[in-house]
């Protein structure tokens, strides 16, 4: 196997491995910096360059960051296709006041759309999409976001759509629902918009990316898998909650388990998941990213705010929210500072071994118990959404706060376990991603369930090849069936999901 470099930058420090036949042989971590590209580079820089780097995998905070912060977002226009029977509810309904404010986006209605079964609900006008590719156009807007009704099972409107604006205005960038989401329409057609504003960042962060890796290059997606860098800068909205995800992955094949409760201590939060089949378990319900709620594919995971840089309280003994994040160097008492840390008790406590330990033997052992009361209350009810009645499923705990707080989860009874490169799980995951695709699609009556799902099947396999993996590689992860039966007759919507090694086609 090729050596490849997997990096990850947290919001607090920037990790990377170099892995050869999935062994680690060359780390380095080094405080984030404002600008990613520099910690990039200055942690590759900390790795021995004699390897011969094949494949660099990359995993970015800055879309989620940008739609977080409402900055950095283009304003973009959404085109509902499946007019008139889809007005009732507009694009947008209910978005947060002040994402809606920071873009100022746009909304049409078009003919167009199916039914479940692939009817037309009305043939689609090419008048009426020049007319709008004309006001956009106007308006100086390139940025489109297409969601047609039933899209996910019957693209072809939305391609069509598509090809006619373009025609109209080659500089027009379409986002279409199909490759986005899943069954939802509000929903799809919200992560597509959410696509179509980030476009612009992305290109310009998969460039400087480009200037700092001339090797080939991945970037991480937030279902464990990786995509090339030219099909990121269209899609950024699938790294969201990518980091995390790498660290789920990364712990599993770390600690060569697949069934597992993963605890990912960073310096601002702590990330909570679970492998099933050695994957995140994906989120069955739709989530808000930013306020916004969406239903494309998503790890289930909750996080809260501890972790190595988050603020004690001596009084009571309360850990975070708020964190110095990758100032920790600079403002933690044993790097010199005066701001109490999680790493600074833990080190008081001699559970790690970080910075000048005689900075903090002052510390009142009355406090240090106070904290681990408060820790353990935490993460005993943070386990309890994850316990099984009939079994508790192992933990694996990685992540550079990882010793931070071992000694308690196994004062809890918990099977804890923290295997060797534990703090760089985040940045082995992002290195050992293979590439995936999946289907959404939807079945009349007239096909059976065991078609439907080979048929589902299938097409994530066929994706999966597309998106670079090595035929004969492949494998399911994902087959799931469920009745539409608020419809007249009888239809069944499937889901499937699979992934493969990167082929020779994607270096």
């Amino acid at each position: 196997m090729k050596v490849v470099a997997g990096i990850d930058v947290g919001g607090t420090n920037t990790d990377a491995v170099l892995v050869r036949d999935g062994r680690i042989v060359e780390r380095a971590k080094v405080p984030t910096t404002t600008d990613v590209r520099d910690g990039i580079l200055a942690v590759l820089s900390r790795v021995k360059q004699d390897y011969g780097i094949e494949r660099v995998h990359i995993g970015t905070t800055a879309f989620t960051n940008a739609l977080v912060e409402r900055q950095n977002l283009q304003t973009a226009a959404a085109i509902r296709v499946g007019s008139p029977v889809s007005e009732s509810l507009p694009p947008m309904i209910d978005w947060p006041a002040d994402l809606r404010r920071a873009t100022d986006n746009l909304t049409f209605f078009v003919a167009g759309g199916r039914e479940y079964d692939g009817r037309p609900i009305r043939p689609i006008d090419h008048a009426e999409i020049t007319a709008v590719a004309r006001t956009l156009t106007a308006r100086g807007i390139s940025q489109i976001a297409v969601t047609a009704v039933f899209g996910t099972s019957y693209p072809e409107d939305e391609l069509q759509v598509a090809e006619w604006l373009r025609s109209e205005n080659p500089a027009l960038q379409v986002t279409l629902s199909h490759r986005i989401g899943r069954f939802g329409i509000l929903e799809r057609e919200n992560a597509t918009l959410l696509n179509a504003m980030l476009r612009p960042l992305a290109e310009r962060t998969v460039a400087g990316f480009r200037a700092a890796v001339p090797s080939n290059l991945f970037i991480s997606q937030n279902d464990g898998t990786a995509m090339r860098a030219e099909s990121a800068a269209q899609l950024p909205i699938f790294t969201v909650a990518s980091g995390p995800t790498n660290s789920l992955r990364g712990a599993g094949l770390l600690a060569s388990l697949t069934e597992a409760i993963v605890i990912d201590v960073g310096g601002t939060t702590t990330d909570v998941g679970v492998l099933r089949g050695g994957y995140p378990q994906s989120a069955g319900l739709d989530l808000s990213i930013a306020g916004v709620r969406t239903n494309f594919r998503m790890p289930d995971l909750c996080s809260i705010g501890v972790g190595g840089g988050s603020l004690v309280d001596v009084a009571s003994g309360a850990v975070g929210p708020q964190s110095v994040g990758f100032r920790i160097i600079e403002e933690a008492l044993v790097f010199g500072g005066h701001q109490l840390t999680l790493t600074d008790v833990a080190v008081a406590a001699g559970r790690a071994d970080i910075g000048n330990r005689a900075l903090v033997r002052h510390l009142d052992p009355k406090t240090i118990a106070r904290v681990d009361d408060h820790l353990r209350v935490r993460l005993s009810r943070l386990l309890e959404n994850y316990d099984r009645l009939d079994r508790q499923l192992p933990i694996i705990l990685v992540g550079g706060g990882a010793p931070l707080v071992l000694p308690l989860l196994r004062e809890l009874g918990r099977q804890v376990e923290s295997p060797p490169d534990a703090a760089v799980a985040n940045a082995y995951g992002a290195a050992m991603a293979q590439v995936g695709g999946e289907a959404s699609l939807t079945f009349s009556s007239s096909v059976s369930r065991k078609d439907a799902l080979a048929k589902a099947e299938a097409e994530a396999h066929r994706r999966a090849e597309a998106a670079g993996a090595r035929p004969g590689t492949t494998r399911t992860v994902e087959l799931e069936d469920a009745a539409l039966t608020y419809l007249a007759s009888e239809a069944l919507k499937v889901h499937a999901r699979a992934v493969g090694d990167i082929g020779e086609a994607g270096e």
